[in-house]
């Protein structure tokens, strides 16, 4: 008796999941439609998480299925039509990471990341084995298919530059992005409302994630980049008799209009003070380093460099407490989630030269800075998260 193939598995999976959503939501009267007054949220807010992975496991099956019906896509990424990545790949065999980007003449990371967006989108490659490459379907079609080589290859070549020509030359500008954005203060304002909505979740687990009550008292906290101090104010509010002072552009620190201002009950505690962090650090006898989703933003060149001006302001022992970014295994997190942290992944590259980090990386990163710094702890802030708090010590 043949088993039951994956387009009847996945009719299934999408059945009993509606199904299941149906009824739940019929129950609060929240029918979702196309109608204006419609509810424009798919689930109601703190829905019990059953139906959150009900809907998770429904989009990620209705996606398979259509890729499998309609054919999976594969005219998306450019790069691997580009560094010839599929053709490279052997037919029936494996090949690491390593020896991949040393075929295809790129940095073994930035391979690393397209490969892996490549799979969790488009189920282009396969990743058998961590650190392992192996072809898909999709893959082994680009790397057999010449027709399909030239299809990719006239949209890649030919079609997407007219359409999109990234950041810089889209913007007539030789500038980094934000220096850029900063002859511009509308589009500036527009960017840091975003980051800064963006940057309010993920408080609570900041304060769970690390042992702040430990801290002695009037133990001093440099929160590094850290906008008006809404961050450290809110793990002040947690953490008494520990003095925290906020760094940033003296620009963003004088603010005027700053739509955030620290409780009059906190300012003995929380201070701010204009400061770059390409500068040495001119607080002196610090207890802990609080860098949260700056990283992320810059190449390890410009890490490292941070990084190094720290050390003149560090007491022994003093901890670097990061959170940002946290990459998962592969396959360690639902697909959905996976796609959206691979889809940042790749959006840094593009916006910033900039890239996500495993815990892996992070260890890179902090030793290449001094091997003095050593990471102590990186983990997930919250079950399928893909933030983590990443702990780092200073032996110095």
């Amino acid at each position: 008796m043949s088993s039951t193939s994956r387009i009847v598995e996945l009719s299934n999976i999408i059945s009993t999941n509606t199904q299941k959503l149906d009824t739940y939501l019929n129950s609060l009267n929240h029918v979702l439609s196309f109608e204006e007054n419609a509810p424009t949220t798919p689930l109601p807010k703190d829905s019990p998480a059953e139906y959150q992975t009900a809907r998770l496991e429904l989009l990620e099956a209705t996606r398979e299925l259509q890729q499998l019906i309609g054919g999976v896509e594969t005219t998306t990424i450019s790069a691997i039509s580009k560094f010839k990545i599929a053709s490279n790949v052997p037919i029936n065999g494996e090949i690491s990471f390593v020896d991949l980007a040393e075929r295809c003449e790129l940095n073994e990371h930035d391979l690393r990341r397209i490969v892996r967006y490549a799979i969790v989108h488009y189920r282009i490659f396969k990743e058998p084995r961590k650190g392992i490459v192996a072809h898909s379907a999709a893959s082994r079609r680009l790397a057999e298919s010449d027709m399909m080589k030239f299809i990719v290859g006239l949209r890649v070549d030919e079609v997407w530059p007219a359409q999109s020509r990234g950041f810089a030359l889209a913007n007539n500008t030789d500038k980094p992005f934000y220096e850029y954005l900063g002859d511009y203060p509308e589009r500036a304002k527009r960017f840091s409302a975003v980051m800064s909505s963006a940057g309010t979740a993920g408080l609570q687990a900041l304060v769970d994630n690390f042992a702040w009550s430990s801290l002695p008292e009037g133990s001093t906290v440099v929160d590094l980049g850290g906008s008006q101090g809404h961050v450290s104010a809110f793990v002040a509010a947690a953490v008494p008799k520990v003095k925290f002072v906020v760094q940033d552009l003296p620009e963003v620190i004088t603010d005027v209009d700053a739509t955030y201002q620290i409780p009059e009950s906190l300012r003995d505690r929380v201070t701010l003070m204009g400061h770059s962090f390409f500068e040495e650090q001119s607080v002196k006898n610090i207890d802990v380093v609080l860098i949260r989703y700056i990283f992320h933003n810059w190449s390890d060149k410009y890490c490292t460099r941070i990084l190094k001006n720290l050390i003149p302001g560090l007491k022994k022992g003093a901890k670097i407490v990061i959170q940002d970014h946290l990459m998962p295994e592969p396959g360690s997190i639902s697909l959905a989630k996976e796609r959206g942290v691979r889809e940042m992944d790749l959006l840094m590259l593009t916006l910033f030269n900039s890239r996500e980090r495993d815990g892996e990386d992070w260890k890179e990163l902090v030793e290449k800075a001094d091997p003095r710094f050593k990471l102590e702890s990186a983990k997930q802030q919250a079950p399928d998260s893909p933030s983590g708090i990443i702990v780092v010590n200073w032996e110095g």
